[in-house]
């Protein structure tokens, strides 16, 4: 509503000469529009014989007389004046305008006074310290402020603008904080905004209480909060005891929801009664108390149910999914659950707006019957499946990932699973908020479907040098493609060379082999190492070579299988110093043992693998589980002969999305290698652990399994070797930061156990730290900058408190 000035002149232009009518004109004009002024006392003639405009420092003569319509010699049109007055201040060209006119010979002489609006040059905030200037900024589009740097100045809108930043400051706790602003005049046209803060301190939630509740305690009540809790060490972190209204609601949905699981389906909440009050006696430390009325009303029984509308299926077949039972308490859970089923049966058969809605009705002795109305609409079936902002992916690698197929019935469910299968490749995403574009033809029954995203690097590139501990300078380059042309192929190439150990790794996968859920892949293998230089007491070199061979097969849409064969070879030699010198002196020829050992791998490798996590490097949520045995020699032939079952499962769960995102993550792996026959088992299968993807903080293979004393366990030949079995624990939480940013809590515990020692959870090695990570699309993964505590450290550790990598934990 535009604000008027009040004075003692009349406002408006008069349409008639004559006082009375002229007095009512200018009351309704006083009522419905802006300010405007005119003198009363008008000549018969209302020729305009000239204009003087009074007040100007911005605008122009000429500008205002365009904006009014007038000109000197022509007759004044008094309503057209009016709606030029008008629109002139509608422009927020000016604050107020008064208009009067005097007699100037056979007409009459126009006096224009303006008072121009003042421009806001620049907004200033003294005292921001928790929010930011970008956060004002949200708020101004949120709410739809309309206040601007070099735009018009309005009160009105700069008192709507301070009391938004004050709602923001109690969004995030602080209920105390004062916002005010003046107004400071930079020039006779120019003025600047200052807001002065006094954000106070934040109150957080000391208790939350319920009243009336006799079913449920107040422990179980609150249980069933997650977004706002009382304070307490996790909540801080989490921010959860923070006064939030539209969380609050949210938990006592949760509440209610409980209570009528139960049978209590007439469960009322009150409004929350919120006192701030002082703790300790300390005026600077003040607390929220919350205090929730509820009326748990009487517990009612299920009766019957009934299904109306239903044409396509049978009552038979859509009862079959409530499972509630007449004469059980009547729980929401189960009905609801069944209202869902029924709908996803329509919804995934092409009735994409079949209507399902439940109907409680109440019979005497508490009990409740539900009747189901079901309008089923019209069946619709799929038309065009088209994608648009893959530039470089081709059509058909998006298109095998969609389960829907044109001119078979549309199914939301395979929908949602499309997007999720696309999402999950990696290297194109598509939009968060509206991924697939639908358009519904409802005079063919069809929906036409647009998958809408853009490409997304996932190259690998790593080049460059170093040098570390273990190799001394070394050189190395290594590149990998999950979208090789644009055909979703997966192509590795890797070359390390050092001082001790040169490698070569180069592999090419292919994960729909003729068009068909079919994966196959190859991968070529070789490495030099030379330990000879890190001791005098141990001479150590390994030439390998081998090849490997995969062939997978997609049994559904998150479950695989595949297996992979490998032939190898081993060329060790090692030379070791024999214990019980007794002056320590460096050993001669004849104290070390040589053993030189030519080892043939052939091994086979079954994997059963599920896999919903919905981002390789950047996962939020899914689950994958891995069940695996590797079988090598025997009858594959090769003299290195051992069974190796393994298991892994992981876990990534959202916690919280807004304001920011929070997930929890679990890792979990066990392996068991077991050799057999009389042939020889190469020291590198057994399990030695530690480094960034195993226990962080620990060198990596540097936890070999040790005695009580700390002695290393050896081989019958006196070799050094890792364990037979191991188990590994990671857990981790995610704090989303925003952009390529991702802070991580991490707890690892991890051991191996040397063959024939007792598995003791008592041996298990422990670290703890945080992590960063940073997406950088030139690398195609996340740069990983690893800080880590040693939880129970022993002599002979190698370990690191700093690590950096690239990829990611598990």
């Amino acid at each position: 509503m535009t604000p008027t000035r009040r004075s003692g002149r009349a406002r408006g232009v008069v349409r008639s000469f004559a006082v009375l009518p002229a007095l009512m004109w200018l009351a309704l004009s006083w009522i419905a529009g802006p300010p405007l002024a005119a003198q009363l006392r008008i000549p018969d003639s209302q020729v305009i014989r000239s204009i003087e405009i009074q007040g100007l420092q911005s605008l122009t003569p000429e500008t205002v007389r365009y904006y009014l319509g007038v000109e000197e010699g022509q007759e004044l049109d008094q309503e057209e004046l009016n709606r030029n007055i008008q629109a002139l201040w509608q422009r927020d060209l000016i604050g107020d305008i008064e208009i009067d006119s005097v007699a100037e010979g056979d007409g009459i002489r126009l006096i224009v006074k303006i008072e121009e609006r003042p421009v806001l040059r620049s907004i200033d905030y003294q005292g921001l310290k928790k929010l930011k200037r970008g956060d004002i900024r949200e708020v101004i589009v949120t709410e739809r402020i309309d206040v601007r740097e070099g735009g018009p100045l309005k009160r009105g809108e700069l008192n709507r603008l301070a009391a938004a930043i004050q709602q923001a400051y109690k969004d995030k706790g602080y209920r105390f904080a004062a916002v005010r602003f003046e107004i400071e005049e930079i020039s006779p046209g120019e003025r600047r905004a200052v807001y002065t803060i006094d954000e106070g301190d934040r109150v957080r939630i000391q208790e939350i209480d319920f009243e009336g509740n006799t079913v449920y305690s107040d422990l179980r009540l609150r249980s069933r909060m997650r977004k706002v809790r009382e304070s307490g060490p996790l909540s801080r972190l989490l921010r959860r005891d923070i006064y939030n209204p539209a969380g609050l609601e949210e938990d006592l949905d949760k509440v209610k929801t409980l209570y009528r699981n139960s049978g209590y389906k007439n469960v009322l909440l009150g409004e929350p009664e919120i006192r701030v009050d002082e703790v300790g006696g300390n005026e600077d430390k003040r607390r929220i108390f919350l205090t929730v009325p509820v009326e748990e009303g009487e517990r009612w029984r299920f009766g019957e149910i009934t299904i109306e509308g239903n044409e396509t299926y049978s009552d038979q077949a859509l009862l079959r999914v409530f499972q509630n039972k007449s004469g059980s308490w009547l729980k929401a859970n189960l009905i609801d659950d069944g209202i869902e089923s029924v709908t996803d049966l329509y919804k995934n058969t092409g009735y994409m707006f079949a209507s399902i809605e439940p109907e409680l009705r109440e019979r005497d002795n508490n009990v409740a019957d539900v009747r189901v109305k079901i309008d089923e609409g019209e069946q619709f079936t799929v038309g065009r499946v088209e994608f648009k902002g893959n530039t470089r992916t081709k059509d058909k690698v998006l298109r095998r990932e969609v389960r829907l197929q044109e001119g078979f019935v549309m199914n939301l469910g395979a929908l949602r699973s499309s997007v999720y299968k696309v999402n999950q490749l990696g290297y194109f995403q598509l939009d968060e908020e509206d991924p697939v574009q639908v358009d519904v033809d409802s005079e063919e029954q069809k929906v036409n479907l647009t998958f809408e995203g853009e490409e997304a690097d996932r190259t690998e590139l790593q080049f460059g040098g170093g040098w570390s501990e273990f190799d001394g300078f070394f050189g190395q380059f290594a590149i990998r493609t999950q979208n090789f042309l644009g055909r979703g192929e997966s192509v590795q190439a890797s070359f390390q060379s050092g001082r001790l150990r040169t490698q070569f790794d180069l592999g090419y996968f292919v994960p729909y082999f003729l068009d068909k859920p079919q994966t196959v892949g190859i991968r070529i293998f070789k490495s030099e190492q030379d330990f000879s230089s890190l001791s005098e007491f141990r001479d150590f070199r390994q030439d390998q070579e081998g090849i490997q061979l995969t062939y997978g097969r997609n049994l559904s849409l998150f479950q695989s299988f595949a297996v992979n064969y490998t032939f190898a070879t081993f060329e060790d030699t090692q030379s070791f110093f024999v214990p019980g010198n007794p002056d320590g002196d460096p050993p001669t020829e004849d104290e070390f043992i040589t053993l030189d050992r030519d080892i043939e791998s052939s091994s086979i490798r079954p994997v059963w693998s599920f896999n919903s996590i919905d981002n390789r490097f950047e996962p939020t949520r899914g689950r994958r589980i891995s069940f695996s045995t590797e079988y090598s020699g025997g009858a594959l032939g090769g003299n290195n002969e051992f069974v190796r079952p393994e298991a892994s499962f992981s876990l990534f769960k959202p916690l919280n999305d807004y304001p920011t995102k929070h997930v929890f993550a679990m890792n979990a792996e066990i392996g068991y290698i077991e050799p057999f026959g009389d042939g020889l088992l190469s020291v590198f299968e057994y399990y030695v652990l530690g480094g960034e993807r195993s226990i962080r903080g620990h060198a990596r293979r540097s936890l070999f399994p040790r005695d009580e004393t700390g002695n290393l366990f050896r081989d019958s030949s006196g070799l050094v070797i890792g364990g037979d079995r191991f188990a590994q624990l990671n857990l981790e939480y995610h704090y989303l930061a925003g952009g390529p940013f991702r802070m991580i809590l991490f707890a690892d515990a991890a051991q191996a156990w040397a063959p024939g020692a007792t598995i003791d959870a008592g041996d298990l090695r422990y670290t703890a730290g945080a992590e960063l990570r940073v997406l950088v699309p030139v690398f195609g993964a996340p740069l990983r900058f690893i800080y880590a505590f040693n939880l129970n450290p022993e002599p002979f550790d190698q370990f690191e408190s700093f690590q950096f990598t690239i990829g990611s934990s598990f």
